[in-house]
């Protein structure tokens, strides 16, 4: 995590300091991504990156945590958004519109979250392990609401159940950036995708 003497920055030089490193790790995954590119970027002096960050570890840390921030503020509108008459499948919808909206709005986020959930870094592996997996706790939480309102079945495992809906969520993400934006289609597409989950492939 940041140093103290971030937090004590300006606004606008933090900005400008997350700026180019999401600039930085968004072309360049884990490994090319470099410090150098960040100072020059920002604009700061080299020792200075050092008093504010331990390295390019902490930044990285930094950025993954602030990615799972900004995303969870987007998935808590569509909930807030909407009316609690709705059941777990339609309130999945909601979640799903709410993270390819985020993905939308913010490609460079969603480069960096899909190098570090498909990376074989040890340094991606490890921080992921040492990470709660804060995605998974979220869609928990309402896997178990859903099976107390009846919108689901009692016997299926809300531990699992929320890791894969978490990846779909990802995968779903991940289309939107590399089509560069679905527009038209896209509630299509998550429309598609809630019937499987909410009554399989079967014919």
């Amino acid at each position: 995590m940041p140093k103290e003497t971030f937090y004590n920055l300006s606004d606008v030089k933090k900005e400008r300091i997350l700026d180019a490193a999401i600039d930085e790790f968004a072309k360049n995954d884990y490994h090319q991504a470099n410090v150098t590119g960040v100072i020059e970027k920002s604009g700061i002096a080299s020792g200075s990156f050092y008093q504010y960050f331990d390295g390019k570890k902490d930044l990285y840390k930094y950025l993954i945590g602030i990615i799972l921030k900004r995303k969870l503020k987007y998935l808590d509108k569509e909930v807030m958004n909407s009316p609690e008459q709705l059941n777990f499948f339609d309130l999945l919808r909601q979640l799903y519109k709410g993270g390819i909206q985020f993905a939308e709005e913010n490609p460079r986020l969603v480069a960096i979250g899909n190098n570090f959930i498909n990376s074989k870094s040890k340094v991606c592996i490890d921080i992921r392990e040492k990470q709660k997996p804060t995605s998974n706790q979220y869609f928990e939480k309402l896997i178990k609401d859903a099976i107390k309102k009846g919108d689901v079945k009692k016997d299926i495992d809300p531990t699992f159940t929320a890791k894969f809906l978490t990846s779909v969520n990802y995968a779903l993400s991940d289309f939107i950036y590399a089509e560069k934006g679905l527009k038209e289609n896209t509630m299509v597409i998550i429309d598609d995708l809630i019937n499987v989950i909410e009554n399989g492939i079967k014919k």
